[in-house]
């Protein structure tokens, strides 16, 4: 054992040595080529001028700007139309003058040419002409700037629409990746901006375009600038076969702004390149990922212009403004500047809850030709959705300590052999699974999320334990005690329960009485140990458990990529087998006759536990997973689990086969039989000679008998013998029979009495007999 242990670690030894080393001439080659390139590209940027962008990798502008003039038109347009609502409502409240309400710009190539103020009613002109005598760029400053985020790190999800503009794209048979095909989608848009002084923030963003089933996902990765006085966003990608960001300057709709942007890159871009060279990555902060541009597959480059709109109230925050209101106000900048900085660096100053980030823009492709269209596109802001994530983790972390304290006290209820039989073992490996499954989820969360490592770390750490402590530790139990269940049938007989001779038995059989083989449970109810100190359980046990666990974590990444229609399908089957973790134990108490597994505060605690994540992720719109409230599969999976334990009361009440054909299961040992009333005055001599009282002060077809554990009299309703057996039932009535309990040796005890006798041991009290187990 010792030599094979060896030569594992001397294999892996020679595996560490020759691994290939990142620094390696190749790798070496490859960088110095990326940065020489890059710095060609950086000096271009430094000596172009507005307008003329030089020789940039993939820019030219031979046939026209970048981007075309019916898009720079609809930009423009836009950000009229986004920041003219800003300035409506201000004339409307007599904070602005029209004549003092915009300050325009003379563009560069129209000395001559004014722009125009805005007009009362908020209807703004212009020159018609290229859509450039007006435009709303960093420079067109009004008297009392809008109130618009100053940082707009967060993510936003939308709609977008495509617009059929008459724009040049090149002429190729190649297909292009990320090429964008249907006509409307949803947009996921996630910001990080950098927090540097002055009015421009250099900002990374991922742009995730999807269709309107939510499939054919195109990942895009962007970097570019925000305007933060005016609220404007520009950005775009960057590879091998497009200078993105070193033309980005170029591709900004004034003057000003290009002198801006460029400032700003030049610097940024120059430090991102000393850095890359340091840490000798070939990857940068502009390009992901990086390949070699004689193998990279063409694909289709973006372009993106956004606007951010004046932000309004949340309505929760000032209950004195309705739904109904219909021109809401807006907040004063210095109000949003106090909000901004308390959810930078929260002191617990009693500021206005943060108002949702809405964005509007063109997304434009220079390469595949396409244009799409984003409006009114909201989202939180990352600090707001990092606060809420920590109530998540929290609220989770209490739920997690409730199943922990209900799965303890259980483990303590079902203390004995005959309690842990009754247990079904697929019940808590499901529980245990889903519980193991979200102390994955958590922790990958806590490593990737370092805002919330704190809160992430506790229900980490909980659900860890309720899954692979706890839960396994019960799992352990319970197939120590039914093992004997799973092994072959011996040979010889088992010792059976001996016969019991109607002739000389206190007792007649019962009035339903049909040939039974009841399941019975061998005489000692003792734990015997015989050296087996659960190691065989735990080295069974805990591989099966991670297999199963890892396994259905990375087919649950997988499925990520799926089409929509496979992906929600597989969603939905997941979520009902998870929340079926009573079915199990409803099967067990059909085919075993038992009830009574589980005390009925973990049934309701654990159901409420496990329904009310659900119910968040598909009832709350502002969940922390962006999912859309779907109130029919919240219906569907609240009414299954309350189903199960609806069952599984039905079941305690009137019998675990309650419904279900006898001829259908195993025979099992009925512990409420009726008592015919004729056998019984025939075997009445055979009684004890001091009969328990006078059955004459009893009511009608009833007899009283000895319990052994109490002492007390148990009263038994009987019935004729000349009665159909099968009325029987029906006649004396089920909760009645459910007082007292026969056993298959024919004594009669009080059900409570015997039932707690029984979870000790599965013993006649009288005769040491053994008994079925409930």
């Amino acid at each position: 054992m010792d030599q094979s242990r060896a030569k594992v670690l001397f294999i892996l030894i020679i595996i560490i040595l020759l691994a290939p080393d990142g620094n390696s001439p190749q790798n070496s080659y490859r960088l110095d080529e990326i940065i020489v390139r890059e710095k060609e590209q950086l000096e271009i940027l430094r000596n172009s001028t507005y307008g003329v962008p030089g020789n940039l990798t993939g820019i030219n502008f031979t046939h026209g700007r970048i981007p075309p003039k019916p898009v720079r038109k609809l930009v423009e347009s836009l950000r009229k139309e986004i920041l003219g609502e800003y300035f409506q409502e201000g004339i409307r409240a007599g904070g602005l003058r029209p004549s003092t309400a915009v300050a325009g710009e003379t563009p560069r190539g129209d000395p001559n040419s004014k722009a125009e103020t805005a007009e009362e009613g908020g209807n703004v002109k212009g020159s018609e002409a290229a859509g450039e005598r007006f435009s709303w760029g960093p420079t067109s400053t009004p008297t009392q700037l809008p109130s618009i985020y100053q940082n707009a790190t967060g993510t936003i999800h939308g709609a977008w629409d495509r617009l059929f503009l008459d724009v040049r794209a090149p002429q190729t048979n190649m297909t292009y990746d990320r090429n964008v095909t249907a006509n409307r989608g949803k947009l996921v848009f996630t910001i990080e901006e950098k927090k540097q002084p002055g009015e421009v923030q250099e900002m990374t963003a991922t742009m995730v375009i999807k269709n309107e089933e939510g499939g054919d996902m195109k990942d895009i990765s962007l970097s570019g600038v925000h305007f933060t006085k005016s609220g404007e966003i520009l950005v775009t990608t960057t590879s091998d076969k497009f200078a993105g960001i070193f033309a980005l300057p170029h591709f900004t709709l004034t003057e000003n702004a290009y002198n801006q942007s460029k400032a700003l890159l030049l610097e940024s871009i120059t430090t991102a390149i000393k850095k890359q060279k340091d840490t000798a990555s070939t990857t940068s902060s502009w390009q992901h990922s990086p390949e070699n541009a004689a193998n990279e597959k063409p694909r289709c480059e973006y372009i993106a212009y956004f606007q951010l709109h004046p932000v309004q109230p949340v309505l929760s925050s000032h209950p004195f403004l309705s739904f109904n209101t219909p021109h809401l106000p807006y907040i004063s900048p210095e109000t949003l500047q106090h909000i901004e900085k308390e959810l930078r660096h929260p002191t617990g100053a009693p500021v206005p809850d943060a108002p949702p980030i809405v964005i509007s823009g063109i997304i434009y492709s220079p390469t595949c030709g396409h244009v799409l269209s984003v409006k009114k596109a909201e989202g939180i802001k990352i600090e707001k959705y990092f606060r809420k994530a920590i109530n998540f983790a929290l609220c989770a972390a209490v739920i997690t300590c409730v199943q922990i304290w209900l799965l303890i006290r259980q483990m303590n209820e079902s203390n004995t052999p005959s309690t842990v039989s009754r247990v079904s073992f697929w019940t808590i490996a499901m529980m245990g699974i889903v519980d193991g499954y979200m102390a994955l989820a958590f922790l990958g969360a806590t490593v990737l999320i370092d805002s919330c490592y704190l809160a992430l770390s506790p229900v980490t750490f909980f659900s860890f334990l309720l899954g692979s402590i706890f839960g396994m530790r019960f799992l352990m139990i319970i197939r120590r005690i039914q093992r004997p269940e799973n092994l072959p049938a011996q040979s010889a007989p088992p010792a059976a329960t001996p016969a019991v001779d109607s002739s000389t038995s206190a007792l007649p059989l019962p009035a339903n009485a049909v040939p039974q083989a009841p399941i019975i449970l061998p005489p000692n109810q003792d734990i015997i140990d015989n050296g087996d100190d659960g190691r065989q359980d735990i080295g069974m046990l805990y591989p099966r458990f991670l297999f199963v666990l890892l396994g259905s974590f990375f087919v649950s990444l997988h499925a990520a990529s799926w089409p929509p229609f496979l992906r929600g399908l597989f969603v939905n089957t997941v979520v009902l087998l998870a929340n079926s973790y009573w079915v199990p134990q409803i099967h067990r108490n059909v085919i075993r006759g038992c009830r009574k597994a589980f005390t009925w505060e973990f049934v309701i605690g654990m159901s409420i536990c496990r329904v009310v994540p659900g119910l968040y992720l598909y009832c709350w719109k502002g969940n922390i997973f962006f999912l859309e409230p779907s109130y029919k599969s919240a219906a569907i999976v609240l009414g299954w689990v309350w189903f199960q334990v609806f069952l599984l009361l039905s079941q305690q009440l009137f019998g675990p086969r309650v419904l279900i054909p006898s001829n259908l299961l195993p025979p099992a040992y009925d512990y409420h039989p009726i008592l015919p009333i004729d056998d019984l005055e025939a075997a009445e001599s055979q009684l004890p000679s001091s009969p328990p009282t006078d059955v004459t002060a009893l009511l009608p077809n009833t007899r009283l008998f000895d319990c052994a554990i109490c002492m007390q009299s148990v009263e038994v309703p009987t019935i004729s013998n000349d009665r159909d057996a099968g009325s029987g039932p029906s006649s004396v009535g089920f909760l009645g029979r459910r007082s007292y309990m026969v056993t298959p040796c024919r004594h009669v005890f009080h059900s409570n009495c015997l039932e707690g006798w029984m979870r000790f041991r599965l013993q006649c009290p009288n005769c040491r007999n053994p008994l079925p187990p409930l």
